[in-house]
């Protein structure tokens, strides 16, 4: 996109960005990402079993296990939960009929029958509210399950519980006999079964919004109670707020950058690639990430957290046979092994032939050094999201990657035609490693890939605009990781995108 006009950043705007802490250079590059033609990622073909992606049964389990546990024992494993999504979205079919005035049910239930989409998720809720977390809350507050104008009004309005305001983790998930569960409580629970150590401490991170820190930290307070309690651990948990710092630009569909009244820039948040920083910041060793929105009831939890465990386990044993390739390296070892690793492991290999064996060792050190994860991915295509692919990444040449349909120019049909033949999806279950063989974390910037940055069309004040996202966080913000690829059960993802989905089997209460 070419802008109309001549907009470029002024001295005055120079001087402010400055004064805010930022760098115009990144803002200037930036608005020139608005304003260029849209970029499609080289998607060459989808991974598949086989061919990039591995199956987790044709690995021993008990290895994979034995693995993990031993890295917990050492204190060498946390946890990391992205958790500063609003819970708007969760509520968006009820929050509809309520900012439309509908309160009569059997209205509802009509719409349902006739097809509309919104009324059909919200009837999933409203015909079994009385098994749904949300009830004990409204039935306190004298709601009748057959009334949705009480229903609405606890939800919503002031003086209720205004949930669609709260973020996703401090959501009630699931009701058992002995209280309510957050999305946060389950979280807490999941990583004291997988990241507590020899000492009985267990370490999990995560990001929040700046506005809910409050009411998290008096959560953490009493479900780290609860847990200790039953399980005898110490709970370590610390959060982070996304940076202002990493706040972006946006333009107009012209090319025209938004200000404000007074004519300064407005920055807006610059997408979850931000958190990047989040993650380098902890300076941890190998951490289990996963969605807030994805958790499932402690039924269900043994199973999961089993396979959490072979992931992890696998990446442990990646991560040794790279160790173990760079320092035979370092002693002059012929690179053929090391190479052998880079393509058969993470499908890594030289797009040009390499002068000697002084350049070959060069260049597996150099694409071996560098922080590895370990992706589990299920067969579905129900989901939208980021797939498995195969890709031509600059620099590194053919590799491993996780790529978003908005990475991807779906209005191209050969793009759109490869990027709609994957069969897998990534529900952010991942284990990963972020210190080199000399146990130093790296510098996790290093490894991002710019170019993979994505433009956002949103409406701001009313004006479709164009929002600088950074980097994906498993899309390029991890582009230049050593990526594996895992197919795992699809009982380990269970995400919550609408309140409606905690009816769903890993959600909804044993009959």
């Amino acid at each position: 996109m070419s802008p109309t006009h001549d907009d470029s950043l002024t001295p005055a705007d120079i001087a402010d960005i400055r004064s805010r802490g930022r760098d115009p250079d990144h803002v200037d590059a930036q608005l020139k990402t608005l304003r260029t033609a849209r970029k499609s990622s080289a998607i060459l073909r989808p991974a598949t079993i086989g061919d990039g992606i591995a199956r987790l049964q044709d690995h021993d389990r008990a290895v994979l296990v034995a693995l993990h546990e031993g890295a917990c024992r050492t204190g060498r494993v946390s946890s990391f939960v992205p958790a500063s999504g609003s819970g708007t979205r969760l509520f968006s079919s009820l929050l509809q009929l309520h900012r439309d005035g509908t309160t009569d049910l059997e209205v509802v239930k009509e719409r349902a029958s006739s097809g509309d989409e919104i009324a059909r998720d919200a009837m999933v809720v409203l015909e079994n509210i009385v098994s749904f977390a949300l009830w004990p809350e409204l039935e306190a507050r004298g709601c009748s399950p057959r009334s949705l104008e009480q229903i609405l009004r606890v939800l919503f309005d002031e003086g209720g519980r205004k949930y669609h305001e709260l973020p996703k983790g401090l959501v009630p998930f699931h009701l058992y006999d002995d209280g309510v569960r957050s999305a946060f409580a389950e979280h807490l629970d999941e990583a004291a079964q997988l990241t507590t150590d020899g000492h009985k401490n267990c370490d999990v991170h995560f990001t929040i919004g700046e506005l809910h820190t409050r009411q998290f930290q008096n959560e953490r307070d009493r479900e780290v109670a609860r847990i200790e309690g039953a399980l005898g651990v110490r709970c370590r948990v610390t959060f982070s707020t996304q940076s202002h710092f990493t706040d972006t630009i946006a333009a107009d569909l012209h090319g025209t950058i938004r200000r404000d009244g007074s004519g300064r820039i407005v920055f807006h948040p610059g997408g979850h690639g931000a958190l990047l920083n989040n993650l380098a910041r902890l300076g941890a060793d190998v951490v289990l990430i996963k969605n807030i929105d994805n958790t499932a009831r402690q039924e269900a939890r043994q199973e999961i957290a089993d396979v959490r465990r072979q992931i992890s386990g696998l990446l442990l044993h990646l991560e040794s046979q790279v160790h173990n390739s760079i320092r035979k390296l370092r002693e002059g070892h012929d690179a053929q092994g090391a190479l052998d690793l880079l393509e058969q492991q993470f499908g890594v290999r030289s797009s040009a032939p390499l002068a000697n064996e002084e350049a070959r060792r060069r260049y597996a050190a150099f694409q071996l050094n560098r922080p590895i994860r370990v992706c589990g991915v299920v067969s579905s295509l129900d989901h939208a999201g980021g797939r498995p692919f195969w890709t031509e990444t600059p620099g590194r040449g053919l590799s491993l990657q996780i790529v978003e349909g908005a990475e991807v120019d779906l209005d191209d049909a050969r793009a759109r035609s490869l990027f709609h033949q994957s069969h897998h999806f990534n529900p952010v279950d991942m284990a990963c490693s972020l210190r080199n063989a000399n146990g130093e974390p790296f510098d996790l910037d290093a490894f991002v890939v710019p170019d993979r940055a994505i433009v956002a069309r949103k409406m701001l004040a009313g004006v479709p605009s164009l929002i600088y996202e950074h980097p994906g966080l498993w899309n390029g913000a991890m582009g230049m990781w050593n990526t594996a690829f895992v197919e795992i059960p699809d009982f380990t993802f269970n995400p919550v995108k609408s309140i409606a989905d905690l009816w769903a089997p890993g959600h909804r209460p044993a009959a």
